[in-house]
């Protein structure tokens, strides 16, 4: 089973989480730089999914048709009722800004059905949110869509605090509304602890698929395309949140980049071992992360009517 990995890295990897510099004060790549190294790297397909906008959509499927990669098309949300205020106050220097809620990946399939769907989505998510864009429940449906549940999500959030049977029950209601569209995102950025990031959260978030019986796949939630970019996110943390630049806050890890197919195959093997499912784990993984890669079929010309 072994050799199950190279061959499944020989058709290469899509990343399905990576956001441009259309994430304002979040991401820290233009679109162009995204879709150019994910050709140098060897990509045939490249996601963009930026924060509470669609706006960068047009000009990376350009960028992506210049480097000869298909773009997928998605969107990250809060999603869910915004918190009560606390009463918390900001930092000397700052302001508090609030990003308690929980944050998800959808990815458009279907064509024009699944790009409507996420149209409508950002326009709820800015109506019901003034300043922070927030989908309400209410409006979370639609159709064409694939959803990535990833540590940022409730569900994530109940697994890093170790608790299954409540990601169990946060599961039940995205399973009623979404059914088999859903996946669930493990990332592995090198960091220790069970949060965001780490290993034991991304071993634990395949672990809890393979027990829900929901499909698993490998993202890098990618911020920036090359390596080196974390102090650039640091700044941009720092800008969106309105704090200093504080290493006892916790600093960019460094490892959120556009990788490619062999290191992304490294990071699903360490997961995999970790979670006790061995290479077979990895190489499912990494073929389920293929599986979705290829269901995200939005024509730019077609559905998208770009050059109409």
């Amino acid at each position: 089973m072994e050799a199950e990995i190279p061959e499944v890295c020989a058709v290469g990897f899509t990343h399905l989480h990576t956001v441009s510099g259309y994430s304002l004060r979040y991401g820290a790549s233009h679109p162009e730089r995204l879709a150019e190294r994910a050709a140098e790297r060897g990509m045939d397909a490249v996601a963009l999914t930026d924060r509470d906008t669609l706006a960068g959509a047009v000009r990376f499927a350009k960028a992506c048709a210049t480097a000869g990669v298909r773009p997928l098309f998605g969107v990250e949300l809060a999603v869910g009722e915004r918190p009560r205020p606390q009463g918390r106050v900001p930092v000397r220097g700052g302001a508090f800004i609030d990003e308690s809620a929980a944050r998800v990946t959808y990815l458009a399939r279907d064509g024009a059905t699944g790009w409507a769907t996420l149209c409508r989505l950002v326009t709820a998510a800015h109506a019901a949110g003034a300043d922070q864009p927030l989908l309400p429940w209410r409006d979370n449906h639609g159709e064409g869509v694939i959803v990535l549940l990833g540590p940022a999500s409730d569900i994530g959030r109940a697994l890093a605090a170790g608790r299954p049977d409540r990601a169990a029950r946060l599961l039940a209601p995205w399973r009623e509304v979404y059914g088999d569209a859903l996946r669930l995102e493990a990332v592995h950025h090198g960091l220790s602890g069970t949060g965001p990031g780490s290993l034991r959260l991304a071993a634990r978030t395949v672990g809890f698929a393979a027990d829900q019986g929901v499909p698993a796949v490998l993202t890098n939630a990618v911020r920036y395309a090359d390596p080196g970019s974390g102090p650039a996110a640091d700044v941009l943390d720092a800008a969106r949140r309105l704090v200093p630049v504080d290493p006892r806050r916790g600093l960019d890890s460094g490892e959120r980049w556009l990788k490619d197919a062999a290191a992304m195959a490294r990071t699903a093997e360490r997961i995999a071992e970790a979670a006790g499912l061995g290479p077979e784990g990895a190489a499912r993984l990494l073929a389920e992360t293929r599986r979705a890669a290829d269901a995200c079929l939005v024509d730019p010309e077609d559905d998208l009517g770009i050059g109409a």
